[in-house]
């Protein structure tokens, strides 16, 4: 007869659904999304930047500027590959306008019960690899920023793709 040890399978099962739960953070939005929070935030749907990271204060009901969110993302990561994301990726997004209801309207998926919500605009994950040869740390760049976001208790995360 077989014997079980709970022990192993407790463990077994916690590790597994963490790991799914740290995945599920960080959510995809795709483009149609993307266009849509872009067109109730700002002008700028013809040609947005990105990568980008844009941070909105739930609370107050805006979003940071690009010295406030650097400061809020410093304090995230002391690795230099996350000072490169900070200064090159972090946009000023302090022109945009929207408020919580807008923004529920023009994107349903997103979630208001955190501080933050975080916009990261990336490029599907094959671009990446093509443009690997203009620079060199995109790739890891991109995932350093994926598994930062999908750490942080005081935001909801939301992706490109």
């Amino acid at each position: 007869m077989m014997q079980i040890n709970y022990a192993t399978l407790l463990s077994g099962l916690l590790l597994v659904t963490s790991s799914f739960a740290s995945a599920a953070d960080v959510l995809p939005l795709g483009h149609h999304l993307k266009e849509a929070f872009y067109s109730e935030v700002s002008t700028q749907t013809t040609k947005p930047q990105f990568p980008a990271l844009y941070i909105y204060d739930v609370k107050a009901e805006q979003f940071l500027s690009k010295q406030d969110a650097e400061t809020y993302l410093s304090q995230l990561s002391e690795q230099p590959l996350w000072a490169e994301v900070m200064q090159q990726w972090v946009k000023d997004s302090s022109h945009f306008s929207a408020t919580n209801t807008s923004l529920k309207q023009a994107v349903p998926t997103l979630d208001f019960t955190q501080p933050y919500i975080i916009f990261f605009d990336n490029l599907p994950e094959p671009m990446l690899a093509q443009f690997a040869a203009m620079d060199p740390n995109l790739v890891a760049r991109d995932s350093l920023v994926k598994s930062i976001l999908a750490q942080l208790d005081d935001a909801n995360c939301y992706t490109t793709y």
